[in-house]
């Protein structure tokens, strides 16, 4: 395809590298004439062989690249055409990099291939004991395989499963449970967390524990507002409502004008947190997140709830498993009542990818280890994902994956096998639903607010990835001349603000959609 005349560098780009690189883009307008034959260098800047392609448009990539501001970062580019196979631009493409949530392209590709878009989870009530004259003599256990769809993100209340769940028991004539509701999750073997995750991140929404019995995406909001009387405690209030997660309210309410300061921290054992802090009469409130321990522990807890609320009686508490046992003969020789199946993956996976949930992406990786490959565990997963890859002739040298998310930064892989692996997706006869599950430029997801504008509006299909010094974007592009590109853009070890290299990154793909 004919090369069309160079456009002017975008505004949005002179505004994100800040007065030194815009001191560097006027010098290149300067010297189109030897950039179009050589890559661009800036300062303390060297560009090897790998880094170069022929033509306008990669040497006003090197030349966007090559600015002070990112001359300490790692930077991995492959922009090839989908149509011809044509390599647009290179960098690095070989190299390792930290991907951050671009691992869940794996994931999520691993998963669809390997169970299929109407996998569906299934969660088992049973009776630990005899039902008679409307009771179960002996304890509800619920057994999880992982579903990770207990949540408003699925449901209108993240708890209306499990009133539904009252309701089977009912229409069954049980309405009362004598004993405890035991919540066994023994289908995934890992620890609760991923391998790698940085420890003073454990409370918040995207480190959650997971597991085989989950709920609510393992967090609880919490909503702060001031009370109605000076130097009282603030007013707390949980969503979803529940007695597992204990409070402690170490909080007053100012006078108006006060200023609002208030922090929350979880106990160093169990599910409580603590609230500390002050907030100003007439604040409108705060809401938070906060990571709750013991997944499992949770969700019986919660059915334990919503059973009593609906009108079922449960006489003993909520337990996990381990309390008693695996072995304990109430669960042994517990009689299955009903199952309950999740929504498919083919409507899971879109949870997953367009907000970059976590908690699903390392339920999904266990999953495919367990049904697949036996064992429901990282390991297991990444085993199956080895021999996909195997398949698929994918470098496996350019791979490590620790964890499903990409939150660990243990995981390492290379632009080029992002892009072949795109390639495979987009030949693949879940193709449609694959392009359908990632976030749209300009309209939802991660990439509801960026891209807003023509030419990309609509036109990038892309998973974001976002961990401290790491920035990466991969996915496809349609040009408004109809051509369609992959493309997997990766930076790490920067110090300018990520704000900025995301608007280098975009910058490069409007200069794709506009030349080519």
């Amino acid at each position: 395809m004919p090369m069309k005349s160079m456009p002017t560098p975008l505004p949005s780009l002179s505004l994100a590298i800040g007065r030194t690189g815009r001191v560097a883009l006027v010098m290149w307008m300067g010297l189109v004439g030897a950039v179009a034959c050589a890559p661009f260098m800036g300062s303390g800047s060297t560009a090897s062989p790998e880094a170069t392609a022929p033509g306008v448009l990669a040497a006003e990539i090197d030349a966007i690249l090559a600015v002070p501001e990112f001359e300490d970062a790692h930077w991995g580019v492959v922009i090839r055409s989908l149509e011809s196979g044509e390599v647009v631009y290179t960098r690095n493409a070989d190299r390792l990099f930290v991907p951050a949530s671009n691992m869940k392209l794996v994931t999520g590709a691993a998963a669809l291939e390997t169970l299929g878009e109407e996998y569906r989870y299934r969660t088992t009530l049973s009776a630990g004991g005899p039902i008679s004259d409307g009771a179960i003599e002996g304890p509800l256990v619920v057994t999880g395989t992982g579903d990770p769809t207990f949540s408003t993100r699925f449901l209108a209340d993240s708890r209306d499963a499990f009133r539904a769940w009252a309701d089977s028991l009912r229409a069954r004539g049980v309405t009362r449970v004598a004993g405890a509701v035991i919540g066994v999750d023994t289908a995934f073997v890992d620890p609760p967390l991923g391998t790698g995750w940085m420890w003073d991140d454990l409370t918040t929404s995207s480190s959650a524990e997971f597991g085989a019995l989950q709920f609510n995406e393992g967090i609880v909001d919490v909503d702060l507002f001031p009370s109605q009387t000076t130097l009282e405690p603030a007013v707390i209030v949980l969503t979803p409502p529940t007695q597992y997660v204990r409070v402690m309210n170490d909080t007053r309410t100012l006078p108006l004008g006060s200023v609002t300061t208030l922090s929350i921290e979880r106990e160093e054992a169990g599910p409580g947190i603590i609230v500390r802090g002050e907030i100003a009469s007439g604040d409108t409130g705060e809401s938070r997140s906060v990571a709750v321990r013991d997944p499992g522990l949770y969700l019986a807890s919660v059915v334990r709830e919503t059973l009593r609320e609906s009108g079922i009686a449960v006489e003993g508490p909520a337990i996990h498993y381990s309390a008693i046992g695996i072995d304990d003969q109430q669960l042994v020789t517990a009689t299955e009542i009903f199952s309950y199946f999740s929504p498919p993956l083919s409507e899971i996976l879109p949870g997953m990818m367009k907000p970059s949930q976590n908690q699903i992406a390392e339920t999904l990786l266990r999953t495919v280890g367990r049904e697949i490959g036996g064992e429901g565990s990282a390991s297991g997963g990444v085993a199956v994902i080895d021999s996909l890859f195997s398949a698929w002739n994918l470098d496996q040298q350019t791979f490590r994956m620790a964890d499903g998310s990409g939150l660990s930064r243990y995981d390492l892989l290379s632009p080029e096998l992002l892009v072949e692996l795109l390639t495979h997706m987009d030949a693949s006869p879940y193709r449609d639903l694959w392009l359908e599950s990632l976030p749209v430029a300009g309209r939802d997801g991660t990439l509801e607010d960026r891209m807003r504008d023509p030419p990309l509006v609509d036109r990038v299909l892309a998973k974001t990835g976002s961990l401290s010094g790491v920035r990466a974007l991969s996915g496809y592009l349609t040009a408004p001349s109809g051509e369609r590109f992959v493309f997997s853009i990766i930076a790490n070890n920067y110090l300018a603000p990520s704000s900025s290299v995301d608007r280098v990154v975009e910058s490069i793909l409007q200069m794709v959609a506009t030349i080519r």
